[in-house]
C-alpha cells in the first residue's frame, strides 16, 4: 500500500497515538484494505478503511457513527440525530434531524450486526491480523476483542428497550447543556425552574428541588447507568440554575457527588496508569442563569471552591438590562459583576453565555454595544471564555416583538462580527470568545 492509498483505518494502526491497544484486520468478505479496532480511554473503535466509522463506549453501546455521508450521534437516552454538512451561501452548515423509532431499530440492528459479522470472521479464522509499531502500541488480542465484540452484539432491540426504561427511571426532563459539559456527568440537583422557564426564556417545567438523601439515590443511579462511560468524562455537570442563590442546598450536594465519583483535586495531575481503568472525574460544574441579588459571600464560594467546584458557566442573554428582562431575566450588572469578581477570587473559572439576536432587530445596536461593555467591566480573563450562541436555536420561546422578530441571516451574521468585533478587546487579557450552537447538545 502506497502512501497515497493510505486510509483512515491504516493511519490509525501506524500512528494512532489515543489507542493504546489496537490491531488491524484484514478479510476477503470485507470490501476495506483492513479494519481498523482500537481502544481508547472508555471507548472503542472500528474503522472500516475510510469509511464506515463506529464509536463505542466499553459496555457495547453504540455514541456514534459515520455511513457516509451522514454522521449519527446516539445520546445515552439512547435517541439518535443525523447531521449533514451542507454548503448554503458559500458556507458550511450543519444540518441536524432527529431520528424516527424505526429508523434508530434499523441504524441499531446494523451496527449489532457489523460486530456479528467479525466476530464470526475470527472465530472462522478468516481475519489477517497487522500488529501496531511495538513502541507505539500493543496489539489488541483476540480474547478482548472478543469480548468487546461480544458485548456489542448483546445490544439487541430488547437491550435497548431495557435501557431506554432506566434512563427514564433515573432522569427527568432534561436541563440546558452549557459549553464545556457535552461529555459530562449529568447529575440534576433540580429539575424544571419556579418561575417555568430557563436560559434563554425556554420552558423548563415546574420546579422539583431533590433532597440530599434523593439526590445521593439519584447520583448511584446515574453511576450505574452509566457504567465504565464514565471514563469517558473529566468532570460531573449539576444541574440547577440558581443553585448559587442556595449555598448550602450547593454544598451538600459537591460533597455527596464527590462520595459517589472519585475526583482528582487539579485538572493538571500527572496521569498514572490506573486512570486508564478508573473513572476518576477533575471537578464539578455548574450553569446559572439567576444571579444572587447582592452576589454570593466569598466564604460560600471558596468552600464550593474546596468540594470541586471548578467552573461555573453564567447565562446572561444580553448585556442590556431590557433586553434581559424580555426574557424573564432581572438580575442587575452590579449583581452580576460581583458573582464574577467572587468566584475568580475563590479560583473558579468562569463561561459567559451571549445571545446573537437578543431583542431582535429593534435592539440590535443597543445589545452589541452594552454587552460589550457588560464584559469589558467583569474581571475575567485567561482560562475563563465568552460563548455566543444563535437566539433562533432557542426553539419557538424567542421574546423578540412578532412585527420585527428574529434577525435574518444577513443581518444575524452581521450582528455575530460586530460582537466579536466588541469582544476583540477580551482576547487580549486571555479570554476565549467562541461560537456555540445546541447540535453540540447531549450527543
Amino acid at each position: 500500500m502506497t502512501q497515497t492509498d493510505k486510509t483512515e483505518a491504516s493511519c490509525l494502526l501506524e500512528s494512532g497515538a489515543l489507542y493504546h491497544s489496537r490491531i488491524g484486520l484484514v478479510a476477503p468478505t470485507f470490501a476495506s484494505e483492513m479494519v481498523f479496532a482500537g481502544i481508547k480511554k472508555g471507548a472503542f473503535s472500528l474503522y472500516f478503511g475510510d469509511a464506515p466509522i463506529y464509536h463505542f463506549d466499553l459496555e457495547g453501546r453504540w455514541q456514534r457513527a459515520y455511513l457516509e455521508p451522514t454522521h449519527y450521534l446516539k445520546s445515552l437516552d439512547a435517541s439518535v440525530y443525523a447531521i449533514d454538512r451542507t454548503r448554503e451561501d458559500g458556507s458550511m452548515v450543519m444540518r441536524r434531524r432527529t431520528l424516527e423509532e424505526r429508523e434508530i431499530e434499523n441504524l441499531d440492528l446494523s451496527v449489532r450486526d457489523i460486530a456479528v459479522r467479525l466476530s464470526r470472521e475470527l472465530d472462522a479464522g478468516r481475519l489477517e491480523r497487522r500488529n501496531p509499531p511495538a513502541d507505539k502500541a500493543q496489539a489488541l488480542d483476540d480474547h478482548k476483542l472478543r469480548d468487546i465484540l461480544a458485548s456489542i452484539a448483546g445490544w439487541d432491540a430488547a437491550a435497548w428497550d431495557r435501557h431506554r426504561q432506566n434512563y427514564q427511571s433515573v432522569y427527568g426532563s432534561l436541563p440546558f447543556l452549557p459549553p464545556d459539559c457535552q461529555n459530562a456527568v449529568v447529575l440534576q440537583a433540580t429539575e424544571g425552574r419556579a418561575n417555568g422557564v430557563s436560559f434563554g426564556c425556554c420552558f423548563s417545567g415546574q420546579p422539583l428541588y431533590r433532597t440530599p438523601a434523593n439526590f445521593e439515590d439519584h447520583a448511584g443511579k446515574v453511576a450505574q447507568l452509566m457504567g465504565r462511560r464514565l471514563l469517558q468524562s473529566r468532570i460531573a455537570f449539576l444541574t440547577g440554575g440558581d443553585l448559587l442563590n442556595r449555598p448550602d442546598d450547593l454544598l451538600k450536594f459537591l460533597e455527596i457527588v464527590s462520595e459517589v465519583f472519585a475526583i482528582a483535586d487539579g485538572v493538571n495531575k500527572k496521569k498514572s496508569t490506573s486512570d486508564e481503568l478508573t473513572p476518576q472525574l477533575e471537578g464539578i460544574h455548574i450553569f446559572q442563569d439567576i444571579f444572587p441579588v447582592g452576589g454570593l459571600p466569598f466564604d460560600a464560594l471558596k468552600s464550593a471552591r474546596e468540594r470541586h467546584l471548578i467552573h461555573v458557566t453564567l447565562g446572561v442573554e444580553s448585556g442590556d438590562p431590557h433586553v434581559r428582562s424580555l426574557y424573564r431575566d432581572t438580575g442587575s450588572d452590579d449583581d452580576l459583576r460581583l458573582l464574577v469578581s467572587n468566584l475568580k477570587a475563590a479560583g473558579i473559572r468562569v463561561s459567559l453565555l451571549f445571545l446573537v439576536g437578543a431583542g431582535g432587530a429593534d435592539f440590535a445596536d443597543v445589545h452589541v454595544e452594552q454587552s460589550g461593555r457588560l464584559l469589558d467591566s467583569l474581571e475575567i480573563g485567561r482560562g475563563d471564555a465568552v460563548f455566543l450562541l444563535d437566539e433562533k436555536e432557542l426553539g419557538d420561546f424567542s421574546p423578540n416583538d412578532p412585527a420585527t422578530g428574529s434577525l435574518a441571516a444577513t443581518a444575524w451574521q452581521q450582528q455575530l462580527d460586530r460582537l466579536k468585533e466588541a469582544l476583540a478587546p477580551l482576547r487580549g487579557r486571555g479570554v476565549k470568545v467562541l461560537p456555540y450552537s445546541l447540535v453540540k447538545q447531549w450527543a
